[in-house]
C-alpha cells in the first residue's frame, strides 16, 4: 500500500523566492489579503479558503492586480497547516472571523475544534512570529484564545494589531457590537 502522507512544501517552491510568508486562514472575499499584498510587496501572502470557488476567484483577482506575492488555495486549513507547511517557516498567521458553525451538530467543523490545529500553528510559526485572531463572537474568541494558550502560545499584549487592516464587509455587517482581537507569540 502506498504511503499517503503529504510532505511539507518549501515556500521557495510556492513563491520562487525566500521572502517572509504571512498566512491568512479564511480570507473570504480577500479584502485584507489583497490590501496587504499591495502594501507589502516584499512579503509573500498565502491564504487557504474553505470555499474552493471563492479561492479560485480570489486567486484570479490577485493575478489580475499583478500581485505576484499572493497564492490562494481552496481546502481545509487544518490539513494544509498540519501536513504541508514547513516547521518554523511562517512569519504571521491571520485568523479573522472564522466560521462559527453555530449549530451544535456542526461545531466539530470549527477551526480550533481539531485539537491538533493550534499545536500545528505553533510548530510552523517562526520563533519571532505572531498569530493574530479576531471574532465578533466573544465565546468563539475565548475558545480560540484558550486553544492557543493550551498549545503553548503566550498572549502578546505589547504588539499592536496589524496596522492598516481593512474592515471587511463581513465585519461591518456582523461586528457592530464589537470585535475581539488578540495577538499571540510562541512561548519559547
Amino acid at each position: 500500500m502506498a504511503d499517503r502522507r503529504l510532505s511539507p512544501i518549501p515556500w521557495h517552491a510556492v513563491f520562487g523566492d525566500d521572502r517572509p510568508v504571512e498566512f491568512e486562514i479564511g480570507p473570504g472575499r480577500g479584502e485584507i489579503l489583497l490590501a496587504w499584498a499591495r502594501a507589502a510587496r516584499e512579503t509573500n501572502f498565502f491564504a487557504v479558503e474553505h470555499a474552493s470557488g471563492m479561492a479560485t476567484e480570489l486567486a484570479g483577482r490577485a493575478a489580475a492586480a499583478g500581485l505576484a506575492n499572493v497564492r490562494v488555495v481552496g481546502g481545509d486549513a487544518r490539513c494544509v497547516v498540519r501536513r504541508l507547511v514547513p516547521d518554523a517557516s511562517v512569519a504571521a498567521y491571520h485568523i479573522y472571523f472564522p466560521d462559527p458553525w453555530p449549530k451544535t451538530r456542526h461545531r466539530q467543523r470549527r477551526l480550533f475544534s481539531d485539537r491538533a490545529f493550534a499545536p500545528a500553528l505553533r510548530r510552523t510559526l517562526r520563533p519571532d512570529g505572531r498569530v493574530h485572531v479576531a471574532s465578533d463572537l466573544p465565546a468563539l474568541h475565548a475558545a480560540m484564545c484558550g486553544a492557543l494558550v493550551e498549545a503553548g502560545f503566550v498572549r502578546d499584549d505589547v504588539t499592536p494589531p496589524p496596522r492598516l487592516r481593512p474592515t471587511t464587509k463581513f465585519e461591518r455587517k456582523y461586528a457592530a457590537a464589537g470585535t475581539w482581537y488578540a495577538c499571540f507569540r510562541r512561548g519559547d
